[in-house]
């Protein structure tokens, strides 16, 4: 039997400015902790359903969030994150539909890269669905570059 397939094109970003991060104001957003998970995972089920989130991924230290009104609207974290490699992949990136186009991605990417920066990382990256242009320009204006291009294959088991 032959598995359905989904391929999608992707790019892989890079950033190449760090610069750019400088004039992004990123006050608004916080450092997550494995004692937000309840409220991250209630979040992508609505904002991301299918991310490739794990509860693990908090323990890095390397999720942040923003807040209104007590509420997330907006997380972003690491796919990958290695200090003694010296490279980081930024990844599950969600706002919630009522607070886009107000810059909160953008503060959480700004504040997410700085951590890793204080790291000591060298290479950060990250994967983008390649229709999805808002989130492209958005990264490009915080100096990330293209890498790559690719397509992503998902394998589905065929019926029985």
């Amino acid at each position: 039997m032959i598995p359905d397939v989904e391929a999608t094109p992707h790019r892989k970003l890079a950033l190449v400015d760090v610069d750019r991060l400088l004039p992004v104001s990123d006050t608004r957003v916080e450092l997550l902790a494995p004692g937000d998970l309840a409220e991250v995972e209630s979040f992508y089920a609505f904002a991301y359903p299918g991310t490739w989130f794990q509860p693990r991924m908090l323990e890095t230290g390397r999720y942040v969030g923003v807040r209104r009104d007590g509420r997330l609207v907006c997380v972003a974290g690491v796919h990958v994150w290695s200090p003694a490699y010296r490279v980081a992949a930024l990844g599950n990136v969600a706002t919630l539909p009522e607070a886009r186009g107000e810059g909160v991605a953008t503060a959480a990417c700004t504040r997410l890269c700085r951590l890793l920066l204080e790291d000591g990382i060298d290479v950060i990256s990250l994967n983008v669905r390649a229709d999805n242009l808002a989130a492209i320009r958005a990264y490009e204006k915080l100096g990330f570059a293209p890498a790559a291009d690719y397509v992503e294959v998902l394998l589905r088991r065929p019926a029985a």
